[in-house]
């Protein structure tokens, strides 16, 4: 009985493991992908920065088409980004209460091995006691 609890617990555990485990390649590549947004929302913005300047008189009317177009995608970019925040913090949350549920697990296991080893140590101190008496009682 002992050790189909036991393999219970580990099993739950190993189960809470790759529950975590999952997530955490689905939190990374959440966060890639909102490192990738805010990396082209910089160069964007350093493009415009850099293009965003009426070299001639012709190019006026170019410029701040780019300008407004450039702001609209910055926009868009950091607005997709915002938009995976909570995604990401959700994925954390329930990283954490699956980690916790795991340690909660592990410790059962831990002290229903450590019940399992001191009570064979006291069934071992018993059946030896038990041994000496019956020999005391033999040579008495």
């Amino acid at each position: 009985m002992t050790t189909r609890r036991d393999r219970a617990l580990g099993l739950i555990e190993r189960l809470h493991r790759v529950e975590i485990e999952a997530r955490a390649v689905e939190l990374n590549a959440l966060r890639d992908r909102m490192t990738e947004l805010e990396r082209r929302s910089a160069e964007t913005a350093e493009a415009l920065a850099r293009d965003g300047h009426i070299v001639s008189i012709e190019s006026a009317p170019y410029v701040g088409a780019y300008i407004r177009d450039a702001r609209a995608q910055i926009g868009a970019l950091d607005r997709a980004r915002s938009d995976l925040e909570p995604q990401a913090a959700k994925l954390e949350d329930a990283m954490r209460e699956s980690f916790r549920e795991m340690k909660t697990v592990a410790t059962v296991a831990a002290r229903a091995r450590l019940r399992a080893t001191r009570d064979r140590v006291a069934r071992e101190a018993a059946e030896t006691d038990e041994m000496v008496l019956l020999r005391w009682g033999r040579e008495g």
